[in-house]
Order: C-alpha cells, then sequence, then structure tokens
C-alpha cells in the first residue's frame, strides 16, 4: 500500500506546477466573463445617464457622465423604497419558513424506512422545476374564479378567497408558493448534516437519560449550526433575487404590492427612456445590501459557534 502511494505521488511530481490552474481556467475563464465583468461593467454604467443603446452620434442616444446624482436620485425613490421593502418583509417570512419547513423534511426523511427515497425524491422534485413553472401552477390553483383552492372551500361552505387579488393574501401567496417549491433544496443539505453528526454523541446522551427534545436541543442543534448557517445565507439571496414567483403569480399587484427590486430594476431599466444607468445604481445598491446582509449573518454565526 505504502508503495502505491509513494509511486502515486512520484508520477504527481512529473507534471509542472501549472497543471492544476490549467483545469480550473476554464470555469474561473466563464465565471470572469459572465459574473465579474458584468458586475463591474454595471458598477461603471451606474455613473453615467443613458439608454440601452448608446451611439453618440444620434442625439438623445448619448451616455452622460452624472457622478453620484443616481445614487441620490435612487435614496429618494419611492418606487425603489416601496420594492426594498417588500423585498425584505418577503425574505424576513419566508427565510425562517424555508428553514423550518426543510430542517421538519429532514428530520422525517433522515431515518431509514421503507419508501424514503422514493418520499425524499417527491420532496425534493419541486426545487428541480422552473419558478415560472411551478408560478403557472399556483396561479391556476389559487385563482380566483376557477382555482381548485376556492372550489374546495366552496365545497367547505366557506367564500371564496382572493389568494392573488388581496395585497395581504398575494404577498403570504407568493411566500408560501416560494417556500413550498424551495423546501426539498435545503432539505438535502439539512440530511447531509444530521448524517456527518457522529451516533456516538446520541449513545452518550441516551446512557445520560436524555429525552429526545433534548437530544434534539443539545446535541442536534450545536452540531447542525455550519448548516443552518449555510441554509440562512444561502435562503435569505435567492429570496432577495426573488421575481419569478411574483411575475407570474401577480405580475407586481394589486398595485405594487408584490414589486420587489429585481423587477423594479427590470422595470427601470428596459421600459424607461435613458434609465440604464439609473438601474445600474439600484443594482449596485441591492448589491451592498446583500453583502451587508450577508457579513451579518456569518458574523452572527460565528460568534454562536464561539459560544
Amino acid at each position: 500500500m505504502g508503495d502505491t502511494v509513494s509511486a502515486g505521488r512520484r508520477r504527481m511530481r512529473q507534471y509542472p506546477a501549472w497543471v492544476p490552474y490549467a483545469f480550473i481556467a476554464p470555469s474561473v475563464l466563464i465565471f470572469a466573463l459572465f459574473i465579474v465583468w458584468p458586475a463591474l461593467n454595471g458598477f461603471y454604467q451606474s455613473v453615467f445617464t443613458r439608454g440601452i443603446i448608446v451611439r453618440p452620434d444620434i442625439p438623445g442616444l448619448g451616455a452622460a457622465y452624472v457622478g453620484l446624482a443616481n445614487y441620490e436620485r435612487v435614496l429618494g425613490d419611492e418606487r425603489f423604497l416601496s420594492a426594498l421593502g417588500n423585498t425584505l418583509l418577503f425574505s424576513a417570512a419566508t427565510v425562517p419558513l424555508i428553514m423550518l419547513l426543510s430542517l421538519a423534511l429532514a428530520l422525517v426523511l433522515q431515518k431509514r424506512f421503507r419508501g424514503v427515497g422514493a418520499a425524499r425524491a417527491v420532496v425534493y422534485w419541486p426545487s428541480m422545476i422552473s419558478f415560472i413553472m411551478v408560478g403557472i401552477a399556483w396561479k391556476w390553483i389559487l385563482n380566483f374564479e376557477s382555482g381548485i383552492a376556492n372550489y374546495l372551500l366552496g365545497l367547505a361552505g366557506s367564500p371564496k378567497v382572493g389568494w392573488l387579488v388581496s395585497p395581504s393574501l398575494a404577498m403570504a401567496s407568493i411566500v408560501g408558493v416560494s417556500a413550498w417549491a424551495s423546501a426539498g433544496f435545503y432539505m438535502v443539505m439539512y440530511i447531509g448534516g444530521l448524517n456527518s453528526i457522529p451516533e456516538v454523541y446520541y449513545e452518550a446522551a441516551l446512557i445520560d437519560g436524555a429525552s429526545s427534545l433534548e437530544r434534539f436541543r443539545y446535541v442536534t442543534l450545536p452540531l447542525l449550526r455550519p448548516t443552518i448557517l449555510l441554509v440562512m445565507v444561502l435562503a435569505t439571496i435567492n429570496c432577495f433575487k426573488v421575481y419569478q414567483q411574483s411575475r407570474v403569480l401577480t405580475a407586481g399587484g394589486p398595485g405594487r404590492a408584490t414589486v420587489f427590486l429585481v423587477q423594479n430594476i427590470y422595470e427601470e431599466a428596459f421600459k424607461l427612456p435613458n434609465s440604464v444607468g439609473y438601474a445600474s445604481a439600484q443594482s449596485a445598491l441591492f448589491f451592498l445590501v446583500m453583502l451587508a446582509l450577508t457579513l451579518v449573518q456569518l458574523r452572527l454565526g460565528g460568534r454562536d459557534g464561539e459560544a
């Protein structure tokens, strides 16, 4: 065995030091071209007033440098602040729901029983579908006149509910649909975290007479903290990027009750004249808000880990 390992190490030493970098170069190049460069270009465009097409030789299609004027305008823009508030409200409601629902599913489906593989596949399946398809399906279910939900309420003798036409219910509907569609994805992460906890800790807790609730509180939760932090950060990022669900379910209505940041930025860039620079400033502030929230979550998670 030792000779085999030594021979493998000798063969590895025969390759030049740059070989590993050559293998990762395509991925780094794609990331730089489609993620880093557009992001940097967005920051650059945010200090100009310009449209989608820039033609300096045609009046009205040029680009004018305005410095930080776009950022000052954003801070007083009621449409942007309303979309930011909707996004914060959506994230505050959806992230805890996703974390609790996916953890509950993981605790049930981590156990070995007949058909557990099929059950996991059924729960994970919604996360594999495009949010557009999810939105279309749930729009049929929650339709006021002919939706299945109101049909079942009618059978029970209850009046119809405006799931997608009432401002408060429209937001709650998008929260519920988003949590339903995402829970399976994060459930898989929780199952991985649960399976990484050594069984010896549970055996020691049983010997000490700990109940099921005490084992969950004093063994599972502390050792699952890195996974919980990861789920919280990823769920927050994904919730801030919400667009397809609201676009299909409510189109941002009623009024602007379910217009989120991504939709607002899209409308500024592609529906209003000479607003690409202004939309880029909104995107830059969006990025800074997301960065700040992520750093706060990581800092709090690190402090909890030290405690």
